[in-house]
């Protein structure tokens, strides 16, 4: 708002000088003031200061039907002249939702009115060398294309722009403006440079730690196979220690169970019970490997190799 301020107070503004109109647009368009509605200076500047701003967003910035809308302003119940010329100052911040039908409103305006178009991009969202930025300005592109990194900029573009809307007026910079300067080729490719190492230095980074991450992962699920192993072997140790029948436990079982017979005046036979023995013994034990066997377990107490005899297969 203070750059159309600002312009419009170094016009000539009156019925038979320099009339304007403002028309705003986000999802839709609408005129803030008509081309007759303001016939002098004072007036005019009063109507521009009562304006709100809305920030406008991509999915409601409709550009096109703001372009649509101005074609109607040149009708003579709107304050419209034939014999005056056209100049139509388009602002944005950002593209339209539809950049092909904007161009072709643009062109529209040019055709059927001779409308002067210019295009004024603010911000990272647009270039000086945006498709809908000179899609809509006239040509060539160097004269009705501005272009200004935010809007506190607008200010430094009042002296270059009045001119071409009044070739007899003049301006000079505004105390304390702050003049937009764009930024040279070889200051724009020092910053991606510094950029891409940037990101390159970070990709490196990421690269390094993925690979101790994945190492650091494998390590560990070996780690876990090795002890699940291991206790797999262990138990079938186990089952395997559990099924496995010496002969010397066998012997031993049989002398505490003959231990466990009453001793009396008469000699007691006791006899093994050799059912779950194997009846195909690989080796039969003799009277002196049973006797000793027994001797070694039974201590003092005597007995005769009749008692016991056990064969067990080796």
């Amino acid at each position: 708002m203070g750059f159309i301020y600002n312009v419009t107070s170094y016009l000539t503004i009156g019925d038979n000088d320099i009339r304007m109109a403002v028309v705003k647009f986000d999802d839709e368009a609408n005129a803030l003031f008509e081309l007759d509605d303001n016939n002098n200076k004072a007036s005019l500047l009063s109507a521009i200061n009562s304006i709100s701003y809305t920030q406008s967003t991509v999915s409601s910035r409709k550009t096109m039907d703001a372009l649509t809308y101005t074609t109607t302003l040149y009708l003579s119940i709107k304050g419209g002249r034939s014999d005056a010329g056209k100049v139509v100052i388009v602002i944005e911040s950002g593209p339209s939702t539809n950049t092909p039908l904007t161009i072709n409103k643009a062109n529209d305006l040019r055709s059927s009115y001779g409308a002067e178009v210019f295009a004024i991009g603010i911000g990272s969202d647009l270039s000086k060398t945006n498709d809908e930025l000179r899609g809509i300005a006239n040509d060539p592109d160097s004269y009705y294309v501005e272009y200004i990194g935010g809007f506190i900029n607008l200010c430094g573009i009042v002296p270059s722009i009045l001119p071409k809307i009044d070739n007899e007026t003049t301006a000079t910079m505004l105390d304390g403006c702050d003049e937009w300067v764009e930024p040279t080729t070889a200051e724009i490719t020092s910053t991606e440079r510094m950029t891409e190492a940037t990101i390159s230095q970070t990709n490196e980074g990421l690269d390094v730690g993925a690979v101790v991450g994945i190492l650091l992962s494998c390590l560990l699920i070996l780690a876990i196979l090795a002890c699940v192993l291991y206790l797999l072997y262990k138990r079938k140790r186990r089952k395997d220690k559990k099924d496995q029948i010496s002969p010397e436990d066998d012997i031993v079982k049989a002398v505490n169970e003959y231990n466990d017979t009453s001793l009396g005046e008469k000699r007691h036979m006791y006899k093994r019970d050799t059912s779950n023995i194997s009846i195909t013994p690989t080796k039969t034990m003799s009277e002196k490997d049973t006797m000793f066997t027994v001797y070694e377990n039974l201590g003092e107490r005597s007995v005769t190799s009749s008692i016991i005899n056990v064969k067990i297969p080796i």
